[in-house]
């Protein structure tokens, strides 16, 4: 007999009244399903594990429902999950102290790593966690369940998450055997077939790009000249394009062609009407939890798959030039391995094209001279050469540019040094004095205080313990001495900032003036160096430059108060 769905028709229940003095916990419900968990009864469906959960959390007066954290299509046997890993920041954060599941097994089939939250990272921060139908609750449970019981659920929920991980592997590797072709990603220039979910189809569309760039190539332009070309004519990349045809619902890079996506079309065997199954493989039973590529003799290969846009001959001429254009690359490098250019790239990571956001690289050139070998080094914006005029040509030599970064960082720290200067001499004065005076006293006030009331809360629990309070009064009155705890600390953290900055060395934020007091009077511009002082660097070609400092906003804090202290 069919269940009927218990959405918007849950019955009310009835809460027991919460006991004087019971503690509240913010319960997050937890809800996870796997694609093979998904092919089971309904009873393991999201909405079912939701609302028995949720029935569950209405029933205990001790819960309150905080949160709702569902994984769809989500292996248990991995912990970097979405809802997973929000629920956790939660908990980090102090928003929820108590962690509903429908089983153990919901909460992870790893048995180490399900181990560690339940018997470690929860307890560290204080989280009751409750595993339904498993009868089991952290705030109850005794040695028998937290030391045997629940390891040896979690072993058998491992052993469990192993033998499907076998079976899937062994059902993959017959498909493949057999030629049946995934189609899980459909190459540009091909779209499923919507009668058979393995079989392809020629795109119509988009079957005269893919022809045009294998000519292209034949005829002997590179892969930036035919990105150019397709951009030029205003032919949509193949992100772009799929995100129309509602293939992909995100859109990674700018509607614009580039020269690895070219050669990625050159380089696919699928337009040739065959298909290579299989390139790289995951195995959980066998420990193999991130891809494994596969040697092209050990991949499945099917020959005449679907129809073809490139013939075998054009196909096979086009690897041809691609190989040769590899060989003479790396070629070259070998010949001039004895003075090969080892240039540091002391910006790297920092610097970024102005136009399309893209991080500029260094490009590194031996050439061959009469006496030996040269070298030049220029940072470029690989992009340049395929955006035409929407982004003009970027190509500053390595050594101008580091040049003038050492310059800005010499006035950058100049700033400093005369903010700091400004700083020390109005602390040394006796408006300064008064106020250091005054700050030191109200702080050991404060902290005098603070002391006293620690002691009031020790002697407090005592009379707890004795029987003088009932286990309400002693929270409530805790409760007041503990908020003024928290003022307290706030405001004896702003004396001590305040005394801080009217101490007669003070040179800023101590992590600021560490780093310019390490780098002061530098000659030379170094990779660490450029890291500490610099956050990015934009370019936009003809000499103009963009500098994003890293303690911008401490430096002009400090130059504001010695302008201020000055008038």
């Amino acid at each position: 007999m069919a269940r009927k769905s218990r959405k918007g028709s849950r019955e009310a229940v009835a809460v027991p009244a919460l006991a004087a003095g019971m503690r509240v916990y913010r319960t997050a419900v937890y809800v996870r399903l796997s694609r093979e968990d998904g092919r089971k009864i309904e009873s393991d469906t999201v909405e079912n594990q939701r609302a028995l959960l949720e029935d569950y959390v209405a029933g205990e007066p001790s819960l309150e429902l905080a949160g709702v954290y569902v994984d769809r299509h989500v292996s248990g046997t991995r912990f970097d999950r979405p809802e997973f890993n929000r629920m956790v920041a939660d908990m980090r954060a102090g928003k929820i102290d108590c962690i509903v599941v429908k089983d153990l097994s919901r909460l992870g089939r790893n048995y180490l790593e399900a181990g560690d939250y339940i018997e470690k990272i929860f307890p560290f921060f204080g989280v009751r966690f409750i595993a339904v139908t498993d009868c089991y609750d952290s705030l109850t449970a005794g040695a028998a369940e937290d030391g045997l019981v629940v390891p040896l659920k979690n072993l058998i929920n491992e052993a469990y998450a192993k033998d499907v991980s076998k079976k899937i592997c062994s059902t993959f590797e017959g498909m493949f055997e057999k030629g049946v072709y995934p189609a899980t990603r459909v190459a540009y220039g091909y779209r499923k077939d919507p009668e058979d979910g393995h079989g392809l189809l020629v795109d119509g569309n988009v079957r005269d790009v893919v022809v045009r760039i294998f000519r292209e190539r034949l005829e002997g332009r590179s892969l930036a000249r035919i990105a150019r070309g397709l951009n030029e004519d205003g032919i949509l990349a193949p992100g772009v394009y799929w995100q129309g045809a509602g293939v992909a619902r995100k859109q990674k890079y700018a509607n614009l062609w580039e020269g690895k996506q070219v050669r990625r079309i050159l380089e696919n065997v699928v337009y040739t009407g065959d298909v290579e199954i299989s390139k790289s493989y995951r195995a959980y039973y066998r420990g193999i939890t991130k891809p494994v590529f596969r040697d092209k003799g050990e991949r499945f290969y099917v020959e005449g798959h679907h129809e073809a846009i490139i013939d075998h001959g054009t196909f096979d001429r086009v690897q041809e030039l691609l190989q040769a254009r590899k060989r003479e690359y790396f070629s070259a490098r070998e010949n001039a391995v004895g003075d090969r250019n080892r240039r540091e790239d002391k910006l790297q990571g920092l610097l970024f094209c102005g136009h399309c956001g893209n991080k500029m690289n260094l490009y590194r050139k031996t050439v061959k001279l009469a006496g030996g070998y040269g070298h030049y080094s220029t940072y470029v914006c690989r992009r340049t050469a395929t955006y035409g005029e929407a982004d003009p040509p970027k190509n500053v030599k390595a050594e101008v540019l580091e040049v003038l970064v050492l310059e800005l960082l010499k006035a950058h720290m100049a700033v400093y040094v005369d903010a700091r200067e400004r700083m020390q001499a109005l602390n040394r004065g006796p408006e300064a004095a008064g106020r250091r005076s005054a700050s030191e006293e109200a702080l050991s006030g404060k902290e005098a205080r603070r002391e006293k009331i620690g002691g009031f809360i020790q002697a407090l629990y005592e009379d707890f313990a004795d029987g003088v309070f009932s286990e309400e009064e002693y929270l409530e009155v805790k409760a007041g001495y503990v908020s003024e705890l928290e003022e307290l600390d706030a405001e004896i953290a702003a004396l001590q900032a305040e005394l801080e900055g009217l101490a007669l060395d003070y040179a800023g934020n101590g992590e600021m003036a560490a780093v310019f007091g390490k780098y002061l009077g530098a000659g030379e511009l170094t990779r660490e160096m450029a890291v500490a002082f610099i956050k990015r660097i934009v370019c936009y070609g003809s000499g103009r430059f963009e500098v994003e400092y890293t303690f911008a906003e401490e430096l002009a804090e400090l130059a504001e108060k010695g302008r201020d202290g000055g008038e």
